[in-house]
């Protein structure tokens, strides 16, 4: 079923979302066309602490009871633009696609909450409005949004739910140089690890997603480490037999809006939905999944070699990563440059890497960790081999 859905995916996306940090009026405007659909039931079941509504958006009339939530995390809003282009096509009444559409509304009730933290995004951060990471409130739940989120999930009791998140862009699948695209996590219920009944139903729909996802980006998919955290809401609801999966959005090389993994969310989430409606999951075993590497911070985005750190003394040299960073200004994400290690990388990779044995410093009289960027030049024998600000044009085309 998954190919279907992509080959359709244009067909239904929601071409008003560009970018992940969109304006919250045109969430608002989104809310209010799938009030106004005849297939989606739209309430608001709360308000963020400074009283902007969490709205839950209800599909189908089928017994299974599945749930999902995005952007507890305020600055992680991938599967938020994927939540859109499934709602886009859930309210949708046209032909396409609607032998599959009238399966999930007559087979599952879907309840998701997006952009749970309203607040947080407003300020494009990872804590609510009172500084608080609701992923770490699942137990006293001092944050209005995460007494929101148990409250509502005790009462759908749901068979599946899906906690869709944004991972660090530069995760590598183990020690290996690829970057993480997709990372899944069917969580632990206890401190044992034990692969109860609502862990094992998880586990089997991460494997089919895992088989999927790898067949797009093969060798790019990981998994979260399974240590058990009493605290995270993930493992809190595979504890009360939610079947948890959590599902994150790492990097995708020079795509930092996350476009292409938009697109992978949708498909793979509405993929996920046509195998729990016919309970296709419960062929699935776990090997798959369980085969998988985890997470590891084990990337740069440019990786020099032997690089030049001062312009005066040609013997001053080591290991130079640099990343790109994000800033939050005027409702728009800007991206520079800053130099996160110096030494030997020996043991690292690049997205980009160079061996910048020869190379002479250009532009600059010395390279300092820490410090921002958007020019340094290198050179060698005269000729310029090195100009970050190429680098700097792709991100803020």
């Amino acid at each position: 079923m998954y190919k279907i859905i992509e080959n359709s995916y244009d067909s239904f996306k929601e071409n008003r979302i560009k970018e992940r940090a969109f304006a919250y009026d045109l969430w608002l405007t989104l809310v209010e066309e799938w009030s106004n659909s005849p297939m989606l039931d739209v309430s608001e079941i709360g308000q963020t602490y400074e009283g902007k509504p969490i709205h839950q958006i209800k599909f189908g009339i089928g017994p299974i009871h599945i749930c999902a939530w995005s952007q507890m995390h305020g600055d992680e809003a991938t599967a938020t633009m994927a939540i859109a282009d499934i709602l886009r096509l859930l309210s949708n009444t046209s032909e396409e696609l609607l032998p599959f559409r009238e399966k999930l509304h007559q087979n599952i009730t879907l309840f998701i909450l997006p952009r749970l933290n309203a607040d947080g995004a407003e300020r494009w951060t990872r804590e609510t409005a009172l500084g608080i990471d609701m992923n770490r409130d699942a137990i006293q739940k001092y944050s209005a949004e995460a007494k929101i989120l148990s409250q509502w999930a005790q009462e759908i009791k749901p068979v599946f739910s899906f906690n869709l998140h944004d991972q660090h862009r530069l995760y590598s699948v183990g020690q290996t140089p690829h970057q993480t695209h997709i990372a899944l996590l069917a969580t632990t219920g206890d401190e044992n690890g034990t692969w109860t009944e609502s862990r094992l139903r998880a586990g089997k729909l991460a494997n089919r997603l895992t088989k999927i996802a790898h067949s797009i980006y093969p060798n790019k998919i990981a998994k979260w480490t399974d240590e058990y955290n009493a605290r995270a809401f993930g493992d809190y609801f595979q504890g009360q037999n939610f079947g948890l999966i959590l599902l994150e959005s790492g990097g995708a090389s020079w795509d930092l809006e996350k476009q292409s993994l938009r697109k992978t969310n949708a498909c793979l989430l509405l993929d996920a939905l046509y195998a729990i409606s016919n309970n296709e999951w419960q062929k699935e075993d776990i090997s798959t999944y369980e085969s998988l590497l985890t997470n590891e911070r084990n990337i740069f985005d440019i990786k020099l070699t032997n690089a030049p750190l001062s312009k005066e003394n040609k013997m001053a040299r080591a290991d130079i990563g640099l990343n790109i960073v994000e800033e939050f200004m005027d409702g728009k994400i800007h991206f520079a440059w800053t130099i996160e290690e110096i030494g030997d990388l020996q043991f690292f990779h690049g997205l980009t890497e160079m061996d910048a044995s020869n190379y002479e410093l250009y532009d600059h009289n010395n390279l300092k960790k820490g410090e921002p960027y958007s020019s340094v030049k290198m050179n060698e024998k005269g000729k310029v081999v090195f100009n970050l600000i190429e680098y700097t044009n792709k991100i803020n085309k």
